[in-house]
């Protein structure tokens, strides 16, 4: 099921389906402690459970009826927008030509959802912060025919990332699963330079590998990646990232990277800290690095369990891929 129509299916039983079984079993209990009213012959009683049975059948027709509806028109709406999507990714994935092109599409895409996005900042500001989603989601590219990493080394990675925004910004991360490329990556896609080297070879055959396989890994809800809105931001497991720093007090490596709105991706290398692939996520969502060693966008030895400013809760907020459905 595509996690938009997921999202939606939990929504009607959550909303609407239990809040009515409360209800039912609330008068069930009131129906079996009605006192009968003999003259006529407890007609009080028959009546409440009269009432009890209409609203289990009502309920049962419309909730059941309505979600199976509701599911194939979303289903059947996902799948089209998805195939269409998939073959503008697949021209996105050419090399230079579909790189610039995608550069300038999730840019553009960005500034229209910040745009339509001011009202809810301006709500964010004023401390009006209901609880948001973001779409996360693992690619782990093959070499020589085997996975570089398994699910259970990034996983840690994930789970911090969702506990860090439940807790920090009250942004649900949705996490979309894990999916191992079919193909095997070429060395620019498995490592990966964060400088201005690394953004431009994001349009030869390195990002163009991350973006086929985005679109076969990622074939459900891939119209969010063309139009902007919920993108799901891919975590692409790479073996190196680089530069790395060296000093006279040692060599600091560089173990993840992201190029804010350019990509909808993050790269991450498999086994460091915890931290690291909420800290690319915040990358993406616009927020620059800071001095402050307890702060999320420090840029090395990330703390345990760090912070965000006010200031930086709402950029995550109004970011493309924080969204309410």
């Amino acid at each position: 099921m595509a996690l938009v129509c997921r999202e939606i299916h939990e929504w009607i039983e959550q909303q609407i389906e239990r809040p009515i079984e409360t209800w039912e079993n609330q008068q069930e209990q009131r129906c079996r402690a009605e006192p009968c009213n003999w003259w006529c012959l407890c007609c009080n009683r028959w009546f409440c459970w009269l009432v009890w049975v209409l609203v289990r059948i009502i309920r049962w027709v419309l909730v059941t009826v309505g979600k199976w509806v509701v599911r194939v028109v979303c289903e059947v709406v996902s799948f089209v927008l998805d195939v269409i999507a998939f073959v503008i990714n697949l021209i996105l994935s050419i090399p230079i030509i579909g790189g610039i092109i995608r550069t300038i599409l999730n840019w553009v895409t960005e500034i229209i959802w910040r745009v339509v996005g001011l009202f809810d900042l301006a709500l964010g500001a004023i401390g009006i912060r209901p609880r948001k989603r973001m779409y996360v989601g693992v690619i782990i590219p093959l070499r020589d025919g085997t996975p570089i990493a398994t699910e259970a080394d990034i996983l840690p990675q994930i789970n911090k990332a969702i506990e860090l925004y439940d807790r920090l910004c009250n942004v649900k991360i949705v996490y979309a699963g894990t999916c191992t490329a079919g193909i095997n990556a070429p060395s620019g896609a498995l490592n990966v330079s964060c400088d201005a080297g690394g953004f431009f070879s994001d349009w030869w055959v390195g990002g163009s590998y991350i973006e086929f396989v985005s679109s076969t890994c990622k074939f459900s809800d891939g119209w969010r990646r063309v139009l902007g809105y919920g993108a799901e931001i891919i975590v692409m497991v790479v073996a190196n990232v680089e530069p790395d720093t060296t000093t006279p007090a040692g060599t600091t490596s560089t173990v993840g990277c992201s190029f804010a709105s350019t990509h909808n991706y993050v790269v991450v290398e498999a086994t460091p800290g915890p931290a690291v692939a909420a800290h690319e996520i915040g990358h993406a969502c616009w927020l620059g690095h800071t001095d402050d060693s307890a702060n999320l966008m420090w840029p090395s030895n990330l703390a345990t369990n760090p912070t965000l400013t006010d200031g930086q809760i709402l950029l995550v907020r109004w970011s493309k891929h924080c969204v309410y459905f």
